[in-house]
This record gives structure tokens, sequence and C-alpha cells, in this order.
């Protein structure tokens, strides 16, 4: 008798549970379904470009820092691309990133391992979609298509999943750091939500996924502030200092390091390279067009990176908005104008370069304003008239899509025609179907957002981002250089052959570097140090030009050492697409292979590796006492002449010495300390992330208006009860 009221008050409670997750979960199933089906017809699909010479490597080397119970913030022997606390992408005060790093470490294969990891976020993204569009005001079926849709957009598939790893992850974060930035600010509920996500999103280290960031709170801040709700004033107020602290913490590294490195002189410009007109925004709603966004590849790029969603120009048949749905959705009107300007702005404002990478924002607003407005007119609402408009519009965007690029007038046919008989469906089922009409709508629109990725993969197989088919074993990777002879770099133009798999055996590319046993300077960095990168003609992929190799070997006239002497380098890799001749190599040095791709070149006696001191003046002798990637510790047995004392590492600002100064570094770029005043003391050159007080006091300050905003929350909640 005593389970009867459990068995009948369970059952309506397993059904409400079941209604509520029944959408979220088709959003999210759908979502990965066309995430993985695109591995059919490319199973490197997520292991492209960016990802594939860059995050996966850097990833690794998080991964082992780790294992080993330690956060790398500086390593000597990647030069300028050492700086982790500067470079920012490396995450490393992201537990996300960290747990990325440690998977990827273990990881027997690369590519599924990105793979698994960039499916995961896109899950999430469909997830926050829902739940965001549901507080905008759409319907549980509505959401759910917003789920499916957003994911799906080009610039998110081609460019952000398959190369751009931490463009990806912010902008699958978003929707769901906003759903929570609302429900605190807007609904009163707890901050935890937001405080995970904001303080993920913010640590991944990409600083425009911090600027969409920034500009919902600025809108929700204004708003109430003209409203004069003072008590959602405050709660965005406690939102944006947790923000901004951690912001400090992870972004100023890099502001204070850059008066040293090529962005210094980033141009304000418009190269119209990664940026959209008008006219190219007109093909948002074709899945199959490219529109013409000049990139790498010229005045157009063969992937679909402004498209949005097929549906998009069916959506005369629901407007006009209902003007309180027109007011709920405020937020999402000024984030997406905003999100517009960008991607409509010059190509180059100083560091901030190429704003098409803004897209998946633009998209995250257009489809929330679609669901919307569809869970407000659909059915009742469609009509002829409605229906023509959106033959209309249809026509139009057609017509100025056919002009943009011509050469694709099949695909440009086939959408058209696709979009009149969805025009068609949509009408006639709206206007003649009596039940079950909006469900029938959006399950309708899965299917054909699914088909529609599908042929979407027909034509654009890969991401238009270059791929240099590396290997994905991580055993295989980690084979080469796998005896090290001491500090290595390489010469030339060393990305020949990249198709070739037996040339993976000679060398690595980028970040992957981090996989071999070997140290090697030549790894990819967003923030090239000059001088460095002046002296050696080098990239910041690691590729240099011819006469890097006469450089290192050269002797530097200030201090009378071999340049690779002073670097601490033991081995050369020379690329034989370079060097197509054996080097002559100088005394001291020998050519320890002669392979298909790569002349392999070392020391006959192996240096140690970069960090220690690598000369002392004329009568300056030292002795080193203790050495670490962020300090080194040696005592002045005796100053000379020439007091100076030069380190095999880059002048990074950050860099503190104990006693004696610093000097003007050697050859621009080589952290030289000037020990006039330390004779017999011992100095200790050590680095710290710049400015590292101002870092130490936003740490803090985080945790207390964490603490503070907790207080608040409570005396607030229990207030309410």
């Amino acid at each position: 008798m005593t389970d009867a009221p459990s068995t009948t008050t369970g059952a309506p409670a397993t059904e409400m549970l079941i209604q509520r997750l029944r959408w979220p979960l088709i959003a999210v199933s759908v979502t990965i379904l066309i995430a993985l089906s695109r591995l059919i017809i490319n199973p490197r699909f997520y292991f492209t470009d960016d990802t594939e010479r860059g995050s996966f490597g850097q990833w690794y080397a998080l991964g082992e820092h780790l294992s080993q119970g330690r956060l790398p913030i500086l390593n000597p022997s990647a030069w300028q691309g050492g700086n982790y606390f500067a470079e920012g992408q490396w995450g490393i005060l992201s537990p996300v990133t960290w747990l990325i790093g440690l998977t990827a470490y273990i990881s027997p294969d690369a590519a599924l391992h990105v793979t698994v990891w960039k499916i995961a976020f896109l899950a999430l993204f469909s997830a926050g979609m829902f739940l965001l569009a549901r507080d905008m005001g759409a319907s549980r079926p509505w959401a759910a298509l917003a789920g499916v849709l957003a994911p799906a957009a080009g610039f998110t598939v081609y460019i952000d999943a398959a190369s751009w790893s931490t463009g990806l992850f912010d902008a699958c974060l978003f929707p769901l750091l906003w759903w929570a930035l609302r429900r605190t600010v807007e609904h009163g509920k707890s901050p935890v939500p937001y405080v995970i996500l904001s303080f993920t999103l913010v640590t991944i280290g990409y600083v425009f996924g911090v600027m969409v960031l920034v500009i919902i709170l600025v809108e929700s801040l204004v708003r109430h502030i003209v409203h004069r709700d003072g008590t959602r004033i405050i709660r965005t107020l406690l939102a944006s200092a947790w923000g901004a602290a951690w912001t400090i913490v992870i972004y100023l590294p890099a502001i204070a390091t850059a008066p040293v490195t090529e962005r210094s002189s980033d141009p304000f410009a418009n190269e119209h390279f990664l940026n959209a007109d008008i006219t190219d925004l007109l093909s948002a709603g074709s899945p199959l067009t490219t529109a013409t966004i000049k990139s790498f590849w010229g005045d157009t790029t063969q992937g679909p990176l402004v498209y949005i969603a097929w549906l998009l120009p069916l959506i005369p048949l629901f407007l006009p908005i209902a003007r309180d749905a027109v007011i709920r959705l405020l937020p999402v009107w000024i984030f997406g104008a905003v999100m517009l300007a960008f991607i409509l702005a010059p190509s180059e404002m100083g560091a901030l370069r190429w704003p098409l990478r803004m897209m998946p924002y633009v998209a995250i607003a257009v489809i929330i304003v679609l669901v919307v407005a569809a869970t407000r007119a659909y059915p009742y609402r469609v009509t002829r008239a409605r229906a023509w408009a959106a033959v209309a519009v249809i026509a139009a965007t057609t017509y100025i899509g056919w002009v943009e690029e011509m050469w694709s007038w099949k695909s440009i046919l086939v959408t058209f025609i696709a979009q009149l008989v969805l025009v068609a469906i949509f009408y006639l089922h709206a206007t003649r179907a009596r039940t079950r009409q909006v469900t029938v709508a959006v399950l309708l629109s899965i299917a054909i957002t699914v088909g529609v990725a599908g042929a979407q993969m027909l034509q654009f197989r890969e991401s238009p981002m270059p791929t240099v088919n590396a290997p994905t074993s991580t055993d295989e990777l980690r084979s080469v250089l796998d005896e090290p002879r001491g500090d290595a770099i390489v010469v030339g133009n060393y990305y020949t052959g990249q198709n070739t798999p037996a040339s993976w055996d000679e060398r690595l590319m980028g970040n992957l570097w981090y996989l071999s046993e070997t140290p090697v300077a030549s790894v990819y960095t967003v923030l090239p140090f000059e001088s460095f990168a002046d002296d050696l003609c080098s990239d910041l992929r690691g590729l240099t030009c011819e006469d890097a190799l006469d450089t290192l070997w050269s002797i530097d006239p200030d201090t009378g050492e071999r340049v690779s002497d002073l670097m601490s380098i033991s081995t050369i890799i020379a690329a034989k697409a370079t060097y197509p001749d054996q080097p002559v190599v100088p005394d001291g040095w020998h050519v320890a292979d002669d392979l298909d791709w790569n002349w392999y070149l070392q020391r006959d006696e192996e240096l140690p590796s970069a960090g220690g001191v690598t000369w002392t003046g004329e009568g300056t002798a030292v002795t080193v006492t203790a050495q670490s990637d962020t300090s080194v510790t040696f005592s002045v047995d005796a100053v000379g002449s020439d007091p100076r004392v030069v380190l095999s590492r880059l002048p990074f600002p950050g860099y503190e010495v104990s006693a004696g100064s610093f000097a003007d570094p050697v050859r621009d770029y080589l952290l030289t300390v000037d020990v006039t005043a330390a004779a017999g003391e011992e100095v200790t050159v050590r680095f710290l992330p710049p400015p590292f007080p101002v870092l130490a006091g936003s740490f803090v300050l985080a945790w207390l208006v964490l603490a503070g905003w907790l207080i608040v929350w409570r005396r607030d909640a229990r207030r309410a009860r």
C-alpha cells in the first residue's frame, strides 16, 4: 500500500523529465552524427593546419609537463616559441586544456585525440544553443533546431573545427556562457555556472572569445543602467570584475611582451583578407557557395565560410516578429550588430587580424533570431504573401550570389531550386496540416540540415586550410630525433616533401617537434621575437631563408664566438630543398647523416641545452651553480675589462637580476648581464611572466570577487525565500 503513491507520482515526473530532455538530446545527437559523418569522407578532417602543426604538439608538451608535476612557463630551448604565458593559447592556467594535454600525452593517435575533443565541444555548442534560444523565447522544438544549425555553420565547420582549435572551443562555450550569465544576472540564480564557464573561456587563451564576453557584459550593464535596475547592475559588475581579473592574468603577459615581437609593428590596414563585404553576406543562406572571401589562396576561398543556415532565406515566412519578442531579443540584436560590424571591419587592426573569425558569433545571433521568430509565427501566421516574400528573397540572393561567383552556377542553381521547394513545403504544411505542425516542421528541418551537411562534404571534402599530412601515430612522431644530441634547429624550407610519408622519418613540423626527444628551436609561435627572427630570417612556423645556416656558423663580432655556440645549438637539420649540395661544415662540426630530405649536421662536442651561460667578457669569470628553465644562478669569480655575461636566452620582458644589471643584448636577442657591481657575489637571473605583481594582484582579486559575489547571492537568495 505504501508503494502506490510513489508509483503514481514517479511516472509523471519521469515523463516530464523525458519531455524536457527529448529535444536537447535530439539536437546534441544529430550534431554528433553530422560531425562524425565528416570522417567517412575525410578521416583527418579535424586534424588540419594549426591543429596539425600547432595545437596537438603543444597539448602533448603540456601533458608531458603536467605528468611530471609542473606547469611550463618558459622553455629557453624553444627560443621565440618558448614563452608559454605570453603565447596565451597554451592554456597554462586552464584545467580544461590540462585535461586535453594529459589525454594528448597518452593518446596513441593524434587525429583520433583531436577529433574526440572537437566533437565533444560541438556537442556542448549544441546544448548551449538550445538553452540560450530557450531563454531568449524559442520553443523547445525550434531551440533544438538552433542547436543543430549553429554547430553546422560554415566557418565553424571548415575553419575552427578543422584547424583553429581555440577558436572552436571559445565559440562552442559561448552560448552556454551567455545563458549562464543571463541565468545569474537576469534571474538571480547561482553564479557558479557562469564563474566556471567564463573562467574556462578566458583561460583557453583565445583573445577573440574574451572580446565577445566583454560585449555581452557591457550590453548587460548599459541596459540595466538605463532601466535603473540596481540589483542587476551589481550582478553584472561582479560578473565583469571576475572576468576582468582573469583577463589581466591571462593576457597582460602577451601585451607586455609584444614590444619585442613582430606584433609591435602590426599595421592598421584593409587588405580585404579574411573579412567580408555586404554582398558576401548574402551567401549566408547558401551552403554550397563560397562567396568572395580573400585568404591565403587568393581572392576566393574554397569553403562556405559565410554560410549560416539554409533556412535563412525563408525568414520572411516568420515576419514580422512580435514587439515583445523584439524587446526580449534586444541583447541579441546588439550583439549581432557588433559582430557584423567586426566581420566587415578592416582585415588588420593592429594585433587583431582577420575579422571573419567572428563569423560563428554572427551565426549564433542570426539563428537565435530565426528560431524565436519561427516560434512566434509558425504555423499560424504563415501566409501566401509571406511565402512570396521568401521567394523574392531567395531570387535576389541567388542573383547576387551568381554575379559574385559565376563559376559556381551549378551549385547556386541547385540551392535556388531546393530553397523554392522548401518554401512550398513549409507553406503547404503550415496551411494544411492539422496537428503536430511544429514537431513535423522542426524534424523536417533537422533532416534537411543533415542532408545539407552531407552535400557540403561532397563538394568541400576538406577545410581550405592546408594540411601537411603528418603521421597521426604518436609513436611514429616520437621516433624522429629520438636520440638527442643537444639542442637542435632546422634551417631552410623543411616543409618540402610533406606529402611523401617517408619524409616524416627525417623531420617534424611546427609544434610536432615537441614529440621528439630532442629539444628543437623551430616550433610554432604567435609572437615572433623580432630581432631573432630578423637575424635568422625565420617565420612563425620555424621556416628560415637560406642565409640562416651561414648566420648560425658565422662569428659574432662582439664576442668572437659562433652564433650557434652562443645559442647552445648542437644539431642543425638543413633541408635539401634549400641546400641541395652538402654544406661545408666549420671546425668542430661534422655531417652526421646524409638523408633523402635533410642533412643532419652535428657538433663534435655536444653543448648543454639552452638557458645557461655561453660567453663571458675578457677577464670575467663566472661559475654556474644552479639552472632551470626560468632561472640561472652563477657566482662571479672575476670581473674583467668586459664585465658582460651572455646567456642562451631571449631577453623577454619579465627577467630580473638579483645583482648587477642587464646590458644591451648581444645581437639584440641574447640576454646579457653586466656584472660590474657584482664582483664576488652570487647572481640570479630569474624570469616571471610580466608584470608579475599585477598578475598576482589580479589573481587574488578574482577570488575575492568570487567570495563577495557568493555572499551577496546567498543573502539575496535568503531574502527571496
